[in-house]
């Protein structure tokens, strides 16, 4: 599916304004605690942290951990009356869990030790004060047909000690506050460990969000998304606009009432009023000297003879007339340009049609195409030409509109009061 655009690249926003890495969002999470020793091996431990506020990502080191799906979906549920001294209790079914699964049943956390499979089918706690009301939550008891949640699974989210040596797996409680932390023989309390967003993934977010609020305010006499040039770029005002509302959005993120923010965002709010009010003009916009060309180097040798002015107004629509130099030289009758046009199947840069062969340039005023004419000029008076240089010229018809944003029509009307 086609998506909107965004307006500027992160290297784009880094030139706007270079400080950008600085405002990464990302939060510490202190404050943890052992909460399973030795998780089913000699070296793996279970941390937990509670009040840590939403966490979607968890950073160890600024390296991302791998994350354990937090379970919204009951896996079974038990059979019988749960007491806060209960060390076992039948379930619906037992071949779901496994031994050293932890499970939570309402608010509790549990590890499971065993299972029992017949009738009924039943887990096992053994040593209930130890295995269950884990990480600091509390022993209760629970009614018969209490959904039970499988929260981590040993044989798929945790297979070995290996698998965590470098950075651990995580899960978090959205209804309890609460991440938990598997790892092997490290304390996170030694470690920077971060809840927020990838860094790049945050600012692409930002770019997008400035690209849809730039979008917003600009007038609507302009296109709902801007567009490109022929290379494929946005105009730099844009590129601009966006970026620096994107630095203003992140700055503000981490400091709403940061001056720098102010600053950057009252330079796009200029930018903005200035393409609303005709007072910029993007590139595809046509302007009142559009009609006497845009000249673009195709190919040009340094210190050349090259066309340096047109005039007239071109009586055709639009076009990019090519300009080639046939024959190198000076500006005493040697050097010689050609011109083309579009002709039914072609643009001009694309020699569609010859319309002006090896004309000798004189430096004044001559013919280009179309009511227009064009001047050839050197750096000094001994600049020749060079043979094969090229330049393209974009024309729009003197009777195209003018975009020119902000400037609209007032109905008047006379009201007549008896």
């Amino acid at each position: 599916m086609a998506t909107a655009p965004i307006y500027c690249t992160h290297k784009e926003l880094k030139r706007v304004y270079p400080q950008i890495d600085a405002f990464d969002t990302k939060t510490p999470i202190y404050g943890w605690e052992v909460g399973f020793a030795n998780f089913t091996d000699t070296v793996l431990d279970i941390y937990y942290a509670h009040n840590t506020g939403l966490i979607t990502e968890l950073f160890w080191d600024g390296a991302k951990a791998d994350k354990i799906t937090y379970n919204t979906t009951a896996t079974t549920s038990n059979n019988t009356n749960i007491s806060t001294t209960s060390s076992s209790f039948a379930v619906t079914d037992s071949t779901v869990v496994a031994a050293d699964d932890i499970i939570k049943i309402d608010n509790e956390y549990i590890r499971v030790t065993g299972i029992t499979s017949g009738s009924p089918d039943t887990i096992q706690i053994a040593t209930a004060a130890t295995n269950r009301g884990l990480f600091n939550t509390a022993i209760s008891a629970h009614a018969s047909g209490s959904s039970v949640y499988k929260i981590i699974d040993v044989s798929d989210d945790i297979p070995d000690a290996d698998s965590v040596s470098d950075a651990p797996s995580w899960v978090y409680d959205t209804d309890l506050d609460l991440c938990l932390i598997v790892i092997d023989s490290k304390d996170p309390n030694d470690y920077l460990v971060e809840a927020g967003e990838e860094f790049t993934s945050l600012v692409t977010q930002f770019r997008t969000d400035a690209s849809r609020f730039l979008d917003s305010k600009l007038d609507p006499n302009l296109p709902r998304e801007q567009l490109k040039d022929k290379s494929g770029n946005f105009d730099y005002m844009i590129i601009r606009s966006a970026s620096l509302i994107a630095a203003a959005f992140m700055i503000r993120a981490s400091d709403p009432t940061n001056e720098v923010a102010t600053a950057l965002m009252e330079e796009a709010q200029g930018n903005i009023d200035a393409l609303n009010t005709g007072g910029a003009a993007l590139s595809w916009q046509t302007t009142r000297d559009a009609s006497r060309g845009i000249i673009r180097d195709v190919s040009y040798t340094d210190g050349s003879v090259r066309p340096v002015d047109t005039r007239g107004m071109w009586g055709g629509t639009f076009d990019l007339i090519r300009v080639k130099i046939e024959t190198g030289g000076a500006l005493d009758g040697t050097a010689t340009y050609s011109v083309w046009v579009k002709n039914a199947d072609k643009l001009g840069n694309q020699q569609g049609s010859q319309v002006v062969t090896a004309k000798k340039i004189n430096g004044d005023y001559q013919s280009l195409a179309g009511g227009l004419q064009i001047r050839f000029a050197g750096e000094t008076k001994t600049s020749v030409a060079t043979a094969t240089n090229e330049w393209e010229i974009e024309v729009m018809g003197a009777a195209e509109h003018i975009d020119a944003s902000g400037v609209k029509s007032v109905a008047n009307t006379r009201w007549l009061l008896r």
